[in-house]
């Protein structure tokens, strides 16, 4: 005589809570994509010099996708939110974006340090499906942005202080020493 015994466990989620995606889950995939694409056309970059011609059409592909990820980025951020665990992957688009845009090595390091600081805002509560898939998409994303910050025109980035001069006289830059 067989003993019956259920061997799924009695907090298994139901069936109608699992993950389901929402506009801002499929936006937020294709931004990760376009992100990728757009770090491998930088990465093709730092490895030929700007005299060189036959880099004009990387620089040309590294700029379409720096444009193509900064539209998906706005197209995610004016998708409206269906749940709350899409508020997440919102944020971490503005980060991105902000990245991109950022123009000091210490706006990368403040703009990375976020999500450590702020983990209520860059995380979902809970541990649902829907939570537990929305920041393992986050972890990934997170992967993308340290990768990004670490292109050599993120990382070596010089803050130049410039010296005013008189009038008709050659402008000058001072670059701190590295």
């Amino acid at each position: 005589m067989a003993i019956h015994k259920p061997i799924t466990a009695s907090d298994f989620p139901e069936a109608n809570s699992a993950f389901t995606h929402t506009p801002i889950t499929i936006g937020f995939t294709t931004l990760m994509r376009d992100l990728a694409d757009y770090i491998e056309a930088e990465r093709d970059l730092e490895h030929c010099g700007s005299w060189d011609p036959a880099c004009d059409a990387w620089i040309r592909d590294a700029e379409r996708a720096r444009a193509h990820v900064l539209d998906a980025i706005t197209a995610l951020r004016g998708t409206p939110v269906c749940r709350r665990e899409d508020l997440p992957l919102q944020r971490y688009a503005g980060l991105a974006q902000m990245l991109i845009e950022s123009d000091s090595p210490e706006q990368v390091r403040d703009i990375l340090a976020l999500p450590d600081r702020f983990p209520q805002v860059f995380r979902c509560a809970g541990t649902g499906p829907v939570a537990r898939r929305v920041d393992l998409m986050v972890a990934g994303f997170q992967q993308h942005l340290h990768a990004l910050a670490t292109l050599e025109d993120v990382a070596d980035m010089v803050e130049a202080d410039y010296v005013v001069i008189a009038p008709g006289e050659p402008a000058t830059m001072l670059v701190p020493a590295a």
